[in-house]
């Protein structure tokens, strides 16, 4: 096509604009009004007044409905003429106002979301000049006066709410109106309050004597407005009517779409689009597939399906490829994808024909839709296991920061599954939990286990794979994230210096103090206390200190600042330095629960200990012996807490720790009722370790400076053990 011929294909009364869309409307069947949605690339300014709608060479009466969020458009055009083609023309400069006719169309009932706005909710003057000064979210048509909800929002909050129309009355006579509304909603006929509900309030059930206003209209057309505020994301708005209303009991129905002539509005499709430059480009449409709930998260995994609707002439034998900006790209002609979050995103649809990229992005908001549809059989709510598939291609290191702690909280949910079942007497106050634990499947003790495990280390392998290879910041994403797979990589898969590695990675990106603070602090709680790297221990301390200034006045992390501070200065032998740092996180940790509370704590947190080491659930002891630590630093004097950290570790393998909790706890208090058992566990952990000379020296002293304990046998049993086994080699 010529210059001048792709000139005059996008011009119209004397202006051009940049790209054409096809409107499929070759019938229109009596129809008045067409509403079309469509996205415009960033190409239609945010007052609409860079496009039209034409049919042929007129140009038709618009009205825009709706700008965003993203590029999303919603506009409805009169139909004035049969002739077409019915084209969208959008991009450039401006087009002249003059130059567009007036809306004259009375069909159809229009309803308007607006942003709330302060009012008096009892005064119908004080509501409708509130919401015509408030800016639109939305607009569309409908069929009656009905919605439950904001239909246009994103994010939930309060909203105002018209509907306006001219109702088409068919025959002279007595109507009756009622309106239920949460909270306020006025109803007007011709512009007189026919009925109303002021203030805040639920909306009303059941419909009861006295709520109907009856009035007199003639036959034709008259002007119908219903306000309506609601002063939470709970709004709720009805209009019904009685047509010659008979006796006193109410018998109220919706009002019919026909009245305001809904039959008149079609909704046909838009065509890809075409620019001067480029007749055929790539265009998509997408849909809401569903959302997936993580426990205890507000924020949802949502679910949308993308389909490419270019031109056939354009696709045929082309590589369809999308990026949708959160770190991911696929490609296909269709594909599902999940957004870790909501939000707005330019999704980019690239189709690669004989080596030429065609792209279209499109900015796009993600998110469930305000008022969910109803649930058909054939539209059923999505599951964790329908999209763990697609999560499994992902590219964590591309994620943001929130993205990733999203993608690890859903493999952790799903480890969570294969948790133990909660024994039979477990009283549940949670009445979902308990029907969950009645549903849960039976499955073999080491299946669950081995499932639960799969699931853990594929939460701990995309934490690594996204913090040791991104970028992320946000210090609150990083450190929840952190809390989350830190402890699995220690806990549960033994591998300390893996949660030392994916501290140290995030460091440099903490942004405030105090979140550069307590990841110096968990750093170096594991040099000290799980690798026993002291002169690493001590630098991390000594950071975290000095970004802290003081500790004191920081409870969480100023105990455990005392805390670590407390256990290094025992591993240095220095008792009296290691006994007052104790006393000053046992200080701050104190004021959370009265002395009742803190014996039952301390209590269930032994008890459990116990229990998990004799089970054999390491993990679990291990989080409840840290936690123990951190509640009740000065129990670390009292001996019980080291003891059971040493059987922990001893149970782990981990022979070296547990001699190093022998020997602080002697510096801190020698006389502890729990010394005895935790030197003797250390003399067998040398042994393992082939450390005949120190286990003989612990057993020893043990036999001289505890002649009294009931171990004194067992150890007398080692040494001789000890010294034959030392003869024989001789």
């Amino acid at each position: 096509m010529s210059r001048a011929g792709e000139a005059q294909l996008f011009r119209r009364a004397g202006h051009e604009f940049s790209y054409i869309r096809q409107i499929d409307l070759a019938a229109t069947g009596g129809a008045t009004i067409a509403v079309v949605e469509f996205y415009h690339h960033g190409q239609i300014d945010p007052q609409g007044k860079n496009f039209i709608v034409a049919a042929g060479s007129e140009v038709l009466p618009v009205r825009i409905l709706q700008m965003g969020p993203g590029d999303f458009c919603r506009l409805a055009f009169q139909i004035t003429s049969g002739r077409g083609p019915f084209e969208i023309l959008y991009g450039g400069s401006p087009f002249p106002d003059d130059r567009r006719p007036k809306w004259t169309a009375q069909e159809g009932l229009l309803l308007e979301i607006r942003e709330y706005k302060e009012c008096n909710l009892n005064s119908f003057q004080s509501v409708k000049a509130a919401f015509e000064s408030a800016r639109t979210i939305g607009a569309d048509y409908v069929p009656t006066v009905f919605h439950s909800g904001n239909p246009f929002a994103t994010v939930p909050g309060p909203y105002m709410s018209r509907y306006s129309g001219v109702m088409q009355i068919p025959k002279t006579g007595t109507y009756g109106f009622y309106t239920s509304s949460q909270d306020c909603s006025f109803l007007l006929i011709d512009g007189k309050i026919v009925a109303e509900a002021p203030g805040r309030h639920p909306p009303e059930r059941h419909a009861r004597p006295g709520l109907r206003q009856d009035v007199q209209l003639t036959a034709g057309p008259h002007q119908f407005e219903y306000y309506h505020v609601a002063t939470s994301e709970v709004g709720v708005a009805v209009a019904a009517w009685e047509v010659e209303p008979r006796g006193s009991t109410p018998a109220p129905a919706s009002i019919p779409p026909e009245v305001f002539r809904n039959a008149a509005i079609i909704r046909p499709a838009v065509g890809p689009p075409m620019s001067q430059s480029q007749r055929l480009l790539p265009d998509f449409r997408f849909n809401f597939v569903g959302t997936v709930s993580l426990p205890d998260n507000e924020i949802p995994l949502v679910v949308a399906e993308f389909r490419d609707v270019s031109p056939p002439a354009l696709v045929s034998s082309a590589r369809v490829e999308w990026d949708f900006k959160d770190g991911q790209t696929t490609q296909g002609p269709a594909v599902m994808h999940v957004f870790l979050r909501p939000g707005l995103f330019v999704v980019k649809e690239t189709v690669t024909r004989a080596g030429r990229p065609f792209e279209m992005p499109q900015k796009i908001w993600i998110g469930p839709p305000a008022v969910p549809p109803r649930e058909t059989g054939k539209n059923k709510p999505l599951q964790l296991d329908d999209i763990l598939p697609i999560l499994d291609a992902y590219n964590p290191a591309a994620t943001d920061a929130r993205s990733l702690l999203q993608m690890v909280q859903a493999y952790l949910t799903k480890a969570d599954e294969f948790l133990p079942p909660p024994p039979p007497d477990t009283v549940f106050v949670d009445e979902e939990q308990a029907a969950a634990a009645t549903q849960q499947p039976a499955v073999d003790p080491k299946t669950r286990e081995s499932e639960r495990r799969k699931y853990l280390m594929r939460a701990l392998e995309v934490a690594r794979q996204g913090l040791l290879n991104g970028k992320q910041i946000g210090d609150e994403e990083l450190l929840r994230l952190l809390r989350l797979v830190s402890p699995i990589s220690r806990d549960v898969f033994d591998d300390s210096t893996l949660a030392l590695n994916l501290w140290n990675s995030v460091l440099s990106r903490l942004q405030t103090d105090a979140a550069r603070a307590e990841a110096h602090l968990v750093l170096a709680d594991i040099e000290l206390n799980d690798l026993l790297a002291l002169a690493e221990a001590k630098k991390h301390l000594e950071a975290a200190e000095k970004l802290l200034q003081d500790p004191s006045r920081h409870e969480y992390l100023g105990a455990l600042c005392y805390r670590l501070r407390g256990e290094l200065a025992a591993s240095e032998g220095q008792q009296e330095e290691a006994v007052k740092a104790l006393q000053q996180a046992e200080l701050l940790v104190a004021v959370r629960r009265n002395e009742v509370e803190r014996t039952a704590w301390r209590g269930a947190r032994s008890r459990s200990t116990e229990q998990f080491l004799r089970s054999g659930e390491l993990d679990r002891a291990a989080a409840e012996l840290r936690a123990w630590s951190n509640e009740f630093p000065l129990d670390i004097v009292e001996g019980y807490l080291p003891l059971l950290w040493g059987k922990y570790w001893f149970a782990r393998g981990r022979y070296e720790v547990v001699t190093a909790l022998a020997d602080r706890l002697l510096v801190v208090n020698p006389y502890s009722p729990y010394i005895e058992e935790l030197l003797l566990l250390s003399a067998r952990a040398d042994m393992v370790l082939k450390r005949v000379d120190r286990a003989k020296a612990t057993l020893e002293s043990l036999l001289k400076d505890y002649p009294g304990s009931p171990l004194v046998g067992e150890a007398k049993q080692l040494l001789q053990k000890l010294q034959s086994a030392t003869s024989e080699r001789n």
